[in-house]
Formats: structure tokens, C-alpha cells, sequence
């Protein structure tokens, strides 16, 4: 019965991964991540590497690598982004690939509103073969081909020098995998299917030496329960931070994150999970490495430039 439940699950989830996304607990330290307008937020090169590790202990269970860069193009009104993730979860593997445009309006001295847009390419293969059946399955009896399946982002960002707000549909189209003789991926518009995603997040300057910074993702798809992030972190000399996280679906994470010089930054939390998962699993680890490339005009003057 427990194989029988395990191989439901592995199938449903290889039906229905176009409607699945992944979900980052440092979401805050680069966003264009999850929003490609976020990438109006910057005003130099840029980019970021992260490795997910997701219920530790747990067989078959998600592992997450991602990179993204971006640059402004033509004046810092324009931006091009480029990202890659690649998601894995049991014998189902995903890859997505991302080329991001963003415009950003000035508003004031103050305020700078963006919009952006990507285009995206989904590349899923699922390794049938490694399941084990109780019975003879056709289904089960081969890999599957990798399928290629397009979608769309779009993105819009506000931003002051303390405060920031962004809304993103990271999909606009329903990619979802079919089997009738064969496997085969399927594209098509569906408003229920879409998700929402709100972000926002404050800075507090207590003093000279000393920041709170605060933030929030917000994530909807109809069908499912609202998902909220609650994230506070104090930072200590714009250099060395230290915060908690505290996620809906019941997990707790601590965080922290280092400027190591101008141009590099790292970021790691650990999440714990009070749900049933706690029985089986030793939480999840999460690493972000992020790289800054100035020019001698836009250099910042502090060392911490996001939050």
C-alpha cells in the first residue's frame, strides 16, 4: 500500500507539474527570481546562483538550482534578464528557461515604477522506469521524451529607497503532460490555473550601525490555500544579517546572509517544518551566492545595496 500511495503520487504530480511552482524561502535577495519586473530594482549588472536542498531525508524528495543575470541595456531605463531553474522532484525532472525584458518609468527622485515581461521554455523528462509497480503498467515502462512547452511571465515593481512592492503572474499559460499511446506536452489558456504572487518589504533604520528589514510574499492559485512568507531579518553594519521566516503551509526557517566584499553576497536558511513532514524529514537547506558588477559611476556607497 505504502508503493501503491508513493507511485499515485509521483504520477499525479507529473500531470499536473505545469500548475506547481517552487517556492524560495530567500525569495527577498534576488527577486527577479520570482518577478521579472524586479529587475528595475538595480541599476548595474547583476545576477545569482542558489542550491535547494528540500526535506532532507526524505527519498525522491525536491532539489532546486538556479541562475539568474540581468544588465541594463540602451540606459538604465532598460533591462534583459536571463534565468535558468532546474527542479527536480522524484523521477519527474523539470527545467525552465527564461529571457526577461523590463522597462522602468521614473516617477520621482524618489520612486521608480517597472513592468516586465518574460518568455519562457519548459523542458520536462520523467524516468518512469526507475518505478516500481505491483503491477505491469505501459505507462510505467519507459522514460518519457523531453517535452518542450512555451509560457509567459509578466511583472510589475514599485520601489523607493526604503520600501518596495511588486505583483507577478509567474504563469499566464497551462502546460500540463498527456498520454494516449504516448507521452506529449500540451499548451492552452486557462484563468483558473493562474497563480499570484504580492511582495513587498520595508527597511528601518534604527541607527548608524544598525537596520530591520522586513518583507512578504504573498501566493494564490485557485484550488489551493492562500500561502503567505513572513520575513524579518536585523542587519548589522549593512554587512551581516540575521532573520526568521515564518511560512503558512507551517514552516519556521532562520536565515542568515553575508556581504563578503562589494561585488559578492551570501545567503542561507534553514526551514523547519512543524507539519507531518517533521516524522520524516530533517528540515531543508537553502544557499544563495549573489554577484554585483559596477562601474565606477554607479558603484553604491554602502555595502548592502538590496533587501
Amino acid at each position: 500500500m505504502k508503493n501503491l500511495s508513493v507511485i499515485t503520487a509521483l504520477f499525479m504530480a507529473s500531470f499536473g507539474f505545469g500548475q506547481s511552482r517552487f517556492h524560495m524561502t530567500q525569495y527577498m535577495m534576488h527577486q527577479p527570481f520570482i518577478n521579472p519586473s524586479s529587475m528595475g530594482m538595480y541599476d548595474n549588472m547583476n545576477g545569482s546562483v542558489f542550491y535547494k536542498n528540500q526535506w532532507t531525508g526524505f527519498d525522491g524528495a525536491p532539489q532546486l538550482i538556479g541562475f539568474n543575470f540581468n544588465s541594463p541595456v540602451g540606459g538604465l531605463n532598460n533591462r534583459l534578464g536571463f534565468t535558468v531553474i532546474n527542479d527536480r522532484i522524484g523521477v519527474n525532472n523539470n527545467t525552465e528557461l527564461s529571457a526577461a525584458y523590463a522597462y522602468t518609468l521614473k516617477l520621482s527622485n524618489k520612486a521608480n515604477l517597472s513592468f516586465g515581461v518574460s518568455a519562457t521554455l519548459r523542458l520536462s523528462q520523467s524516468d518512469y522506469a526507475e518505478v516500481e509497480t505491483i503491477i505491469t503498467d505501459p505507462e510505467f515502462q519507459a522514460n518519457t521524451p523531453t517535452l518542450a512547452m512555451p509560457n509567459f511571465k509578466f511583472g510589475s515593481y514599485f520601489r523607493t529607497k526604503k520600501f518596495y512592492v511588486g505583483f507577478a503572474l509567474p504563469n499566464l499559460l497551462k502546460n500540463t503532460i498527456e498520454y494516449d499511446n504516448e507521452f506529449s506536452g500540451s499548451t492552452s489558456f486557462d484563468f483558473s490555473d493562474w497563480h499570484f504572487y504580492l511582495h513587498s518589504g520595508y527597511s528601518w533604520e534604527i541607527s548608524d550601525k544598525f537596520d530591520l528589514n522586513s518583507s512578504l510574499l504573498f501566493k494564490h492559485v485557485s484550488g489551493a490555500p492562500f500561502q503567505l512568507d513572513l520575513s524579518t531579518m536585523f542587519v548589522v553594519k549593512k554587512r551581516f544579517g540575521f532573520g526568521l521566516n515564518y511560512r503558512t503551509s507551517n514552516d519556521l526557517a532562520a536565515m542568515l546572509r553575508f556581504r563578503i566584499n562589494p561585488m559578492l553576497e551570501m545567503g542561507y536558511s534553514y526551514d523547519y517544518s512543524f507539519s507531518a513532514l517533521k516524522n520524516y524529514s530533517s528540515g531543508s537547506h537553502e544557499i544563495m551566492l549573489i554577484f554585483d558588477i559596477y562601474s565606477k559611476e554607479n558603484k553604491p556607497e554602502n555595502a548592502m545595496p538590496r533587501y
